[in-house]
């Protein structure tokens, strides 16, 4: 079982939410996580603004997973305010998605991601890879966050 914390995964496409769903229930991820399909949801998510200003429904994320190409705000964009929005930098930052052009991966790492993945093309590999993540992540200290940015 994996230590409490909530995940926030900014993700456009419907298909690869729900397979990310089901990888993340099949290696025992039982924790609330939450979908945001652009990056503007993600901000309002971590400010706890609109739908999401109920922190008991929408607690803080201790860990966010982000694709790049989304509409209205893609992921580089998102890791650039949280950049420039030192209280809310702290969270660990996964880039999830399918680019392998060095540039994205150079500008994620650039503006804070803590990690970059590509998404693997088989569900196995993806509960696989999802396994190593958050095995990892469960044995390392986070710090502690605010309840909103």
């Amino acid at each position: 079982m994996y230590e409490e914390f909530p995940i926030l995964i900014a993700e456009d496409d419907e298909n690869d939410a729900i397979i990310l769903e089901r990888a993340l229930r099949k290696v025992g991820f039982e924790n609330p996580f939450r979908f945001c399909r652009d990056g503007i949801e993600v901000l309002e998510y971590l400010k706890a603004e609109g739908k999401y200003h109920d922190r008991s429904e929408f607690p803080f994320p201790r860990v966010m997973f982000t694709d790049l190409k989304m509409p209205k705000m893609g992921g580089i964009e998102i890791l650039k305010w949280l950049y420039h929005h030192p209280e809310c930098n702290l969270i660990p930052k996964i880039v999830f998605t399918a680019s392998k052009q060095a540039s994205d991966i150079q500008e994620a790492y650039k503006w804070g991601a803590n990690s970059y993945l590509v998404k693997p093309g088989g569900y196995d590999e993806l509960t696989n890879m999802l396994k190593l993540v958050f095995d990892y992540w469960n044995v390392c200290e986070k710090p502690m966050l605010p309840k909103h940015c």
